[in-house]
Order: structure tokens, then sequence, then C-alpha cells
């Protein structure tokens, strides 16, 4: 199953801005544009609704709105492109025919209005992951879109000096690792060289509309790729193992960064969920600057006409068909003067990225996702109605437990509201005598009474297994065998999700001032074997043919515990080591399963009874991944 929620972790890496953060610069991007870039972007918006009226909105960007969204305008389209679509031509099937769509616009549109009102970062990272569980729901394909890659990031610089030259060869070059300026400088490409060839007015109008919607659509998906580059944690550096990229991404996204554009502007970006105004206005004029680029395509005596019909597109970007959740490398095409003329007024106001490994690059951070090697240490108290015969007590106990654990982190998988973690622990338990006495069975002297405790003074070997799930404890288990070779999707689908809380969400970690919050019941299990190191004996009562009598009995039992509720308070996390505090609350069954009197084996022994239990435990965890 650990390989299963592997597999997820390009997914959960490979988002830059938050949808509504997408959409709001596609819309200031708009609204900037001067009287006759605007008309040009109504006119041809015009023709692609044509066929589509219900569905695609009559204005290119609506603006706010009270209510669901009831169609979709241009503005939403570079949101859909990259995280809700693969392709030019998926987003085009997703944005006229899906029937999650608007869904997936009201889900967005709702959380990023909760984001702005956020009074701490508490309730920014609660409404983020309540948004993501809601996008989960209305795309299904959401979390498993994304594919092995670095698509959404900037490839980080190398050498001493900044070359833009030298840049963009490394960036375009045959083999060089797919990445988000370069999908957008060959969507972009292909999106004025469809505009180029847009059938003149007077045409037949389906053909026209085809024409329009398919170059909205190569452009909108470059968009996409074109705003990353503005997010902080996609400039940062994309190199190194995964839990490096995603603690790396997520730092730098929280706490900004100080950049520098290739046209020497100095800048402060931060990233996906963190957009502030500064972001917001410096993304939207370099959008609006490739709409204009776009817009001066359709006039057929303009430059960039002219310009464009100089430069070749393959096929395969031109179609729409280049798949950016699967491609490792960029398409095999080499950049022309003419290009360079087109892209260079676009591309200089984007971030200069940062260093490669080996050059000066940023302080990096490891997110907690990888295989780890820890040590628990904690103490409990528990209480019970009753011991282990009839006629005892109820009592506490004290114990104190520490363990070696084995397991894979994946905390970091899907926020900070995710829950991956994985572990088996073994490890020993000492627990004090029980409060309580053998009650109305106990000798009438209190001196005598005292050593007749309802449950021993005693130690055991204890085992801990942690594992998420997707509807019932235990149910990727069973999943795992049948799902890994008759259908691997959707068993990837099913462990995002339980790494997220479930398919009823109610095991999210909730974030507050003063730590996380978590409902947790059958996420993990303890079982500790008592009487199996050493004997644990004690007095008790045993009526026999004489009457009543003390004897030593020795007890095996196996406690089962249940933690219910999870409360984490602090929390340390290095680049390889963690150090976190726990309390949990929850409830456990103590079980006998022999009994003997000491020295007298073959001797019968009184009836023993299950005992019930509540505990409080808080224990100290630490963690070195790998």
């Amino acid at each position: 199953m650990a390989a299963i929620l592997f597999a997820a972790l390009p997914s959960a890496t490979a988002f830059a801005w938050l949808y509504d953060e997408h959409r709001s610069i596609g819309e200031k991007a708009v609204e900037t544009l001067d009287p006759r870039h605007r008309a040009a972007l109504d006119a041809i918006w015009a023709a692609a609704r044509n066929g589509y009226e219900a569905r695609l909105c009559a204005q290119t960007a609506v603006g706010s709105l009270d209510a669901a969204p009831k169609c979709v305008d241009l503005a939403d389209w570079p949101a859909i492109a990259g995280d809700h679509s693969c392709t030019p031509q998926a987003l085009l099937e997703t944005v006229l025919e899906s029937d999650w769509i608007l869904s997936v616009a009201d889900v967005a549109r709702r959380t990023g209005g909760r984001i702005a009102r956020a009074r701490n970062e508490s309730e920014r990272r609660n409404f983020q992951a309540v948004g993501d569980l809601g996008l989960e729901r209305a795309d299904r394909e959401y979390s498993t879109r994304a594919g092995s890659n670095n698509a959404h990031f900037l490839i980080p610089r190398a050498g001493v000096g900044i070359d833009p030259a030298e840049y963009a060869a490394a960036m375009l070059g045959k083999g060089s690792e797919l990445n988000a300026a370069a999908i957008y400088v060959v969507y972009h490409l292909a999106a004025l060289r469809r505009a180029a060839d847009l059938p003149p007015e007077g045409s037949p109008t389906p053909d026209r509309a085809a024409a329009a919607r398919q170059i909205l659509a190569l452009e909108s998906f470059a968009l996409h790729f074109l705003q990353d580059s503005f997010a902080a944690g996609h400039i940062a550096g994309s190199w190194g193992p995964v839990a490096e990229r995603k603690g790396t991404h997520d730092y730098y996204n929280e706490h900004g960064l100080d950049a520098t554009s290739w046209d020497n502007e100095a800048m402060q970006l931060f990233g996906d969920g963190h957009m502030r105004a500064e972001d917001l206005e410096r993304a939207s004029q370099a959008v609006r600057l490739s709409l204009e680029s776009l817009l001066d395509a359709l006039e057929p005596s303009s430059e960039t006409r002219r310009r464009i019909r100089e430069v070749s597109v393959p096929e395969t970007i031109k179609s729409g068909a280049f798949d950016v959740c699967k491609a490792s490398v960029v398409p095999d095409w080499k950049p022309t003067e003419s290009a360079d003329a087109l892209l260079t007024p676009i591309l200089k106001k984007t971030p200069v990225p940062f260093r490669g490994p080996g050059f000066a690059s940023l302080p990096r951070f490891r997110a907690e996702i990888g295989s780890f090697l820890g040590l628990a240490s904690g103490v409990a108290g528990s209480g019970a109605g009753g011991g282990f015969t009839e006629g005892q007590s109820g009592g506490v106990q004290g114990s104190l437990d520490i363990g070696l654990r084995f397991g894979i982190g994946l905390e970091a998988l899907l926020g900070d509201a995710g829950d991956g973690l994985i572990f088996l622990q073994a490890g020993l338990v000492n627990q004090s005598r029980s409060t309580s006495d053998c009650g109305s069975e106990c000798p009438t002297d209190p001196l005598v009474a005292q050593f007749v405790p309802a449950v021993p003074a005693r130690s055991g070997l204890n085992f801990r297994l942690r594992l998420p799930f997707w509807v019932v404890p235990g149910d990727l288990i069973l999943a795992t065998p049948i799902l890994a070779f008759t259908n691997p999707t959707a068993l990837k689908k099913m462990g995002i999700r339980a790494a997220d809380g479930g398919l009823i969400p109610w095991q999210r970690r909730i974030s507050t001032g003063i730590g996380g919050v978590q409902f947790m019941a059958g996420r993990e299990v303890g079982v500790t074997l008592f009487g199996y190191v050493e004997k644990d004996a004690f007095l008790a009562v045993i009526e026999g043919p004489t009457g009543r009598t003390l004897e030593p009995i020795a007890v095996k039992s196996i406690q089962w515990e249940f933690p219910i509720v999870e409360y984490r308070p602090f929390r340390e996390y290095g680049s390889r080591y963690t150090y976190s505090t726990f309390l949990q609350i929850g409830a456990g069954v103590d079980r006998p399963v022999a009994a003997v009197i000491v020295g007298r084996p073959d001797a019968p022994v009184p009836a023993l009874r299950t005992r019930y239990f509540g505990f409080i435990r808080i224990f100290f965890d630490g963690r070195r991944y790998f």
C-alpha cells in the first residue's frame, strides 16, 4: 500500500496557484487590456461561443459571483488547464462537455473567498484542505492527473551569471526536462500560428467557431504555465528527491522569496494559497502581454502575424495533443529568430529561476515524505471498571513505554490536513499496579488488602500499527492484491483519498493556533502482550473447599488499545529529523488468555474476565528520514 501512496507523490507536488488564484490572474489581465485589444478579445470569444451559448458565458470575465456559476468564462480556462486537463484538447472537452467542471468552479470560488477571509494561517490551511477535498469529489482525476514530471516548475539555472540565451537553450533544448516555461513557449506559439490562420469573418460559422475555440484553448493552456512561473515555490528549484522538492516548494510559497525578473526588476514572490495584490498585479501583466500578442496575430497586417508565419510549430502542439502529464521531455523543436522576437517582451517579465545543485542554490527544505526510522516514548494513564476477577473494583494505572518505529511518512502528501503515516512499532511497556483492590472479596485486614490489587504491576511486549484507510479500517490491505493487477488507477485514487482523511473525510487533521487535532479511530492500533516476558503474579482471593484463601496467580493477557482522538501541540522538522509531541485519547480491552497458580500449576484457578478501560497517552515521537 505504501508503494501506491508513493506513486501519488508527483501529483502532490505539481500544482502552483490555486484555481481561484489562476482565475484572478486571468481576469485581471482581461480587465487591463486596452480598448482595441479588449474589443478583439470579445470578438473572438463571441465566435467561440457559437453553438455553446449555454455553457460559455456571454462575458470573457464575469467577475465575482454570490451563487454557483451557471457557465464558464474565459478567465476560468487557464485555471482548468494543467490542473484539470492535460492537453488543450482535453481542456476543450472539459469546458464544453464535462458534467463536473461547473462544480469544480463553484468549489474553487468558495474556497478562494474563504482563504481571502482567513484570520490566520491555521484557518487558511483548513479552508484549503476542505477546498482540495471538494475538488477531488468534483474532479475524480484531480489528485492523480499529474505524471512523474516537473511540468509546472521552472528548471533551475546553471552557471554563474544570468544569461537569458543560455537559459533558453537549457529550457528548450532537445531532451530537456519538461518545464513550465517550455510549455508556455510552444503552446503560445501554436496559438499565434492558429490565430494567423483563423478563417475570416464570413466563413462558414461552425468552422470559424471551432477554430476560435482551438486558438483560445491553446493560449489558455499556455497561460496556465506562464502564471505558474510567478509562484515562489516553482522557481526556487525543482531538483532533488521528492521530499526536498515538496518541502522547498511549500516553504517558499508560504514565506516568500526575493527574486529578479529577466529585465532586472526586483520582486518579492509568494505562492499557492498566499497570493497578494502585488503577486496578482505582476503575473497579470505578463498574461496581458501574452494576450495582446495573440490578439495582434489576428490582425492581417500586423508584424506579429508576419513573424509567426515564419515559425514552424510541431503538429502535435498545434493540434493540442501534446500531453504534459505524461511527457518527460520538451517537444523536439528549435526556436527561430522570429520566435525569439515574439517571446522576448513577455518572458523578460518573468522571474529568473534560482540555481540548481552545486551552484550556491537556495536553502532547501524537506517535507515529511519517505521512509524513516523512529523512536517513540510516552506515558499513559488508564482507568478501568474492574479487575480480572469478580468483585474487584475499578482503578487507575500508569504506564511508561518506549518503542522503535519503522515506516513511511507521507504526512505532506496533500498538505497539513493529510495523514498518510504508515508505521510498525515494537517496544516495551512497564505498567504500575492498579489503585483498585479486590473489592468485596478482599480480606478484612487492611494491611493484607493493600497487597491484593485488581491488576498487578507488570511489563510486556508492545506492538503498534498505523495505516490510513479508505472507508473502513484495513480496506486497502484487502483491496491491494486485487486492484493492483486489475485497476491500479482506482487503487491509487483510494490510497490518496485514504491519506487525505478517507472517502468521508472525517479523519482529516484540523489545524488550530495551538496545534493539530484529528479524529483517528481505526487508523492505529496497539497490542501489548503481558506475562510473556516474565510472570505477572499477584495475590487473588480464591474460593476453595476450605473457604477463601489468598493465592499468587500468574496471568497472561493481551491488551488492545484503540486511539480515538489525537492532538499534536508541538512539532519541529529539520532537513531529515522531526520531533513531535502527541496526546491521544482512546479506549481498550485487556483480555486474559491464560492463568496459573504459582507453584501449583494443576490447581484450578478462578474464572477471569476481560477488562475494559479508557486511556490518555502523551508521547514523544522522533524520526530520522532517509
